[in-house]
């Protein structure tokens, strides 16, 4: 494999995913380059930083400031000459990577950013996946066909987990944190559910301790919700963790929960779970690709009461999904096995 690629990245410089995506790369000895409006010290990594800020830290400057940006973008990228240019999160960044027209372009799809029912915000991510040569969003690919991706520009495989780091290795089992969810305290990721559901898995298994990771503006809400229902005391309040003690949390459960609507696909944080050998309740939603998790319906609290008061008090199944689910991960979200295969697909695109 060459090693003298030259890659630039439009991203966030802060996401823990950013950072895994880039060291990788620089591991191997690629001459690795990030263009970000929220630049964080990456070893290895050269960054050019944009002096525009992100939507999430100042909404009405970043729009109208964003062709600006987008001209900024297109200079840094002359400067740099790279090989390939890889954009993460299509309505954002692809979006920017898009206009200025530079190729072989790569686009990563996040998730939410391609979620949306806005009809201007879809004929612009129909641009992104015109302009794009590669796309990276295999557990989106129904959501990206339909936003006009050619079929044959996905790569068939997600992004991964260091099955190494998230194993059932890390079990200590002085530990039991029982039943845990691992979403950011904001509205739209529905974490109230989660707690709604407590006092109901309360009535029919006793002792069951909850942990609630993430952290947020709902702090307050939360708490008061749980007050209310009578178990706040049962909850194991954590807030943000730090990626390099996720597995720690996850791998010492009983349970992880996701309350997120889910449209397609899984989380990064329930494939680090299942990768624990972790069983993972999970919404229903219309993907015809199946995980060995449970599903409940969305924004039901009594379903998903019951699929947890299912596998707490069945020993026996709850193993059996637990072990599903870290083969499940090993055959299709194994990070390193999945970027040897990015490692082939930028080779590609260089003439490779």
């Amino acid at each position: 494999m060459l090693t003298n690629i030259k890659l630039a990245f439009l991203a966030d410089g802060e996401s823990v995913h950013t950072k895994r995506w880039l060291t990788y790369f620089v591991s191997k000895g690629y001459d690795v380059h990030l263009i970000t409006s929220t630049s964080n010290p990456i070893k290895g990594v050269k960054i050019h930083e944009l002096r525009f800020p992100l939507a999430r830290k100042s909404y009405f400057y970043a729009h109208i400031s964003f062709f600006l940006r987008v001209w900024k973008i297109r200079k840094i990228v002359k400067e740099i000459n790279p090989d390939i240019l890889h954009a993460h999160y299509a309505i954002n960044y692809g979006l920017c990577g898009a206009l200025i027209n530079f190729h072989p372009f790569v686009v990563s799809a996040w998730g939410s950013d391609i979620i949306s029912s806005h009809h201007i915000k879809k004929i612009l991510l129909r641009f992104v996946m015109k302009k794009a040569d590669i796309v990276d969003g295999f557990s989106l690919r129904e959501q990206l066909i339909n936003l006009g991706c050619n079929s044959n520009k996905i790569v068939p495989y997600s992004w991964g987990v260091d099955t190494s780091v998230f194993s059932p290795v890390k079990k200590d089992f002085q530990i039991n944190y029982s039943v845990i969810s691992a979403r950011f305290w904001e509205l739209r990721y529905c974490v109230d559910i989660f707690i709604r559901a407590m006092p109901l898995v309360l009535r029919r298994v006793k002792n069951v301790r909850f942990v609630i990771l993430g952290g947020g503006a709902l702090e307050k809400k939360l708490k008061e919700l749980s007050k209310k229902l009578g178990v706040y005391e049962l909850i194991l309040w954590i807030g943000k963790v730090p990626e390099e003690e996720m597995s720690r949390y996850l791998a010492n459960a009983d349970i992880c929960v996701d309350t997120f609507p889910r449209h397609v696909g899984i989380g990064q944080t329930v494939k680090q779970a299942m990768s624990c050998g972790i069983p993972c309740v999970i919404t229903k939603d219309k993907d015809k690709t199946s995980f060995p998790c449970m599903l409940y319906e969305q924004r039901d609290y009594h379903s998903l009461a019951k699929k947890i008061t299912i596998l707490l008090k069945n020993e026996e199944y709850r193993k059996f999904v637990g072990i599903a689910s870290r083969i499940h991960v090993l055959r299709f979200f194994d990070w390193k096995k999945n970027m040897k295969v990015w490692e082939k697909v930028y080779y590609n695109l260089t003439g490779g």
